[in-house]
């Protein structure tokens, strides 16, 4: 026999985090019945049933017909299925979802489409080609620049400014855009000299390092020097007579006749002023003036020669600096001209004063020049020279960026070149919505499509065989049968009473439940994929607001399910079946019959599991003598469980169906036995319609004074003992 645990202190209403009933664990056994009344909490019970057991047995819980039959307007019929009431709903949402998603793709592709007249506004499509063809046309604009000046470059030729004008093409000259640079007439003369010089080397200018400092103080020894007379001669008294007499010597050295006086020189006269003028000393000094004068000579003709650079001999780029370079040199070099001549002139004055000691010279030494700038810019052009290549291909850009940015500023490039990127930015925006407008379409037709899937996943389908037991069950109960609606096969229903169809809408509650009841049953033979074929059946009240035909029915049905009538719905070896109600005559009948033992002397509170549930604790009914005997009986049971707990409308209704049952019961007239009391009347008949009756009275007793009302009438018509029986007063009261 199945068996089972459930963990009592995991069952909670859901705002609550008290367990809903007393104990730790209810024992479930194969077959299960159990009494509660309405608000103990069977519902949550099923639930957690469910919760605690889905991944042992395979759950299925009956609560009624809402969550197997769901109605259908359209149609005017309704499905069967396990949440079909649900099912339809979602269906009923779906459809208006995809009413609502065909009106917004319907708008969508209008805007993806070109307009149909000239009167109609334009769609987004027309914009985007609008944008699209201004963009355009303001590109060719600029390709056209790009191309047409291409070609102006390519066929300059003063001077020639691209490198292999055949290959200079517009993707050329759109790169070299960012490179364009007006330049000043300067720069441009000087890049044209530079393509049209043929450069040659420039030999470096040798630096001598000279000490004036010693050419100063050798001519100063030389001057300071004089020679001392071996031969006197005294009318030779002064220099300048010396000197006119040395130069005298020279001029009549062919002739004897003087050419101041005119009288003849003797010989004795020329013998003595050789040998005063021939000593040894005078020689020496002779000599030292000559090879100073000689030495300075000399230094001033190098000195003439390194005076002479020529600056165009330099790259146009280099002149500038070898003439400032050059001005120096020259300043240097006239410094030292001007001190050397001093020297040498200084000198000759000594050859005529060889017999006077000259005043020393004080003279500012000049230094030696600083050749080494211009001997930098040599290398420089120089390096030029061999790489003349390079230098030229500089000098072609810079006039060909020249004649770029001319060409730019023509055309208003960067006005153009704005306009371009405001229309593109335009179109990119307009694509950008339509990219998303696409997008949005394809959402929508994805979701369309979603929608129209759920929709036919969750479209019941036609059960033929089911639904021919459920007519063959129902058809000594009711004057109707159910009828498929041929419609693609789907799996909706109409109730067929002779010719005519009901309305969905007219079918009653009870009918509701027992459709319901019956297709659930029917599915229960149904075997799930990867099951393990072991059940826990639960019926939460089965019988709600059913007639009496219909409640025998749903009682018999449930009979032969837990009898094993039919093992595939339920196997009392491996399944469970719990059945919960809250109609005492419903649970009196439908539980086993009669109190016999089997041959192991055992009864059905033995072999079955019986619960009452009293103020959230469950009672286990162990015998005949702890059950309900009767419904009456039962009623009795109801109405003290609902005194305790303070219910007085519910006190009502149970006083009224007691007093109806004994009445009928004993065959008493209703008028006697209230004895036209007006109290009673107004307690127990006005006021027992339910909460919802607009005809209630108000009243103001006590439970304790209905109660004592309730004994009262008993009492009035000799009963007391009946209602003691059923009712006892504390001994206080």
């Amino acid at each position: 026999m199945a068996s089972t645990i459930i963990n009592l202190e995991q069952i909670k209403f859901e705002d609550s985090l008290t367990p809903l009933f007393k104990g730790k664990q209810l024992e479930l056994s194969s077959k299960n019945f159990i009494y509660a009344r309405n608000g103990s909490g069977k519902s949550t019970l099923s639930k957690g049933i469910y919760n605690q057991k889905q991944s042992e047995f395979e759950v299925h819980v009956f609560n009624g017909f809402d969550s197997l039959i769901g109605e259908n307007e359209n149609l005017d019929a309704f499905s069967l299925a396990v949440n079909a009431s649900e099912k339809e709903e979602e269906i009923k949402e779906l459809k208006e979802k995809i009413t609502k998603t065909e009106q917004d793709l319907s708008l969508v592709k209008k805007l993806l489409v070109e307009k149909n007249g000239e009167n109609e506004e334009p769609t987004l499509y027309d914009e985007c080609l609008e944008k699209s063809r201004v963009f355009n046309e303001q590109d060719r604009k600029i390709q056209n620049f790009y191309k047409d000046s291409a070609r102006t470059i390519s066929l300059n030729t003063d001077p020639v400014i691209v490198d292999n004008p055949r290959s200079y093409n517009k993707k050329i000259f759109e790169s070299e855009i960012k490179s364009a640079c007006r330049l000043e007439e300067t720069d441009i003369n000087l890049y044209r000299k530079i393509l049209q010089s043929v450069p040659k080397e420039i030999a470096r200018i040798s630096e001598k390092k000279i000490n004036f400092e010693n050419y100063i103080k050798a001519v100063n020894e030389i001057i300071s020097s004089k020679v001392v007379e071996r031969v006197l001669i005294d009318r030779l008294d002064n220099q300048r007579k010396i000197n006119f007499a040395k130069e005298g010597l020279e001029i009549h050295k062919e002739e004897n006749i003087c050419s101041f006086c005119g009288n003849e020189l003797s010989d004795e006269v020329l013998m003595e002023l050789e040998r005063y003028f021939s000593a040894d000393e005078v020689k020496e000094l002779q000599n030292r003036i000559k090879v100073g004068k000689e030495k300075i000579t000399n230094l001033l003709n190098e000195i003439a020669v390194n005076d002479k650079i020529s600056t165009d001999d330099f790259f146009p780029d280099l002149k500038d600096e070898v003439e400032k370079e050059s001005e120096k040199v020259n300043e240097s070099l006239a410094e030292q001209k001007s001190y050397l001549e001093i020297l040498l002139k200084t000198l000759e004055q000594k050859e005529s004063n060889l017999f006077v000691e000259s005043e020393k010279l004080e003279l500012f030494v000049p230094n030696n020049v600083n050749y080494a700038e211009i001997n930098r810019l040599i290398e420089i052009h120089n390096k030029n020279v061999l790489d003349i290549k390079n230098k030229q291909k500089e000098a072609r850009d810079a006039i060909r960026y020249h004649e770029i940015k001319l060409l730019l500023e023509n055309f208003q490039y960067d006005v153009q070149i704005e306009r371009l990127t405001v229309l593109k930015s335009e179109k990119e925006e307009k694509e950008l919505v339509y990219s998303q407008k696409e997008d949005k379409k394809k959402e929508l037709e994805q979701n369309l499509a979603d929608y129209r899937s759920q929709v036919d996943k969750l479209k019941p389908k036609a059960e033929k065989e089911a639904i021919e037991r459920i007519n063959k069950k129902l058809r000594l109960k009711v004057s109707w049968e159910l009828d498929h609606v041929d419609d693609d096969n789907l799996g909706y229903y109409r109730i067929k009473e002779g010719e005519r169809y009901r309305s969905v809408k007219q079918l009653s509650t009870g009918e509701k439940n027992v459709i319901a009841f019956l297709y659930f049953i029917e599915r229960l033979e149904e075997v799930k994929e990867g099951s393990r074929k072991k059940k826990i059946i639960v019926f939460d009240d089965p019988m709600s607001s059913n007639d009496d035909k219909m409640q025998y029915l749903i009682i018999w049905e449930l009979q032969r399910l837990y009898q094993g009538k039919d093992r595939d719905k339920f196997n009392e070896d491996r399944d469970i079946m719990v059945i919960l109600t809250h109609n005492i005559h419903f649970y009196l009948n439908v539980q086993p019959h009669g109190n016999f033992k089997d041959k192991n002397d055992r009864t059905k509170y033995d072999k079955n599991n019986f619960y009452r549930i009293d103020h959230h604790e469950f009672i286990k009914i162990l015998s005949e003598k702890d059950d309900f005997k009767t419904n009456y009986e039962a009623m009795w049971v109801e109405l003290k469980d609902l005194y305790e707990c303070g219910h007085k409308l519910s006190m009502l209704n149970t006083i009224r169906r007691i007093i109806e049952t004994f009445l009928k019961f004993n065959a008493l007239n209703q008028e006697i036995f209230y004895k036209d009391n007006e109290q009673y009347l107004k307690l127990f008949n006005v006021n027992s319609h339910g909460i919802d009756d607009t005809t209630a009275v108000q009243y103001t007793e006590t439970i304790d004074e209905m109660r004592a009302l309730f004994y009262q009438i008993f009492k009035d018509n000799h009963y007391e003992e009946h209602f003691k029986h059923y009712w006892k007063f504390d001994d206080e009261k």
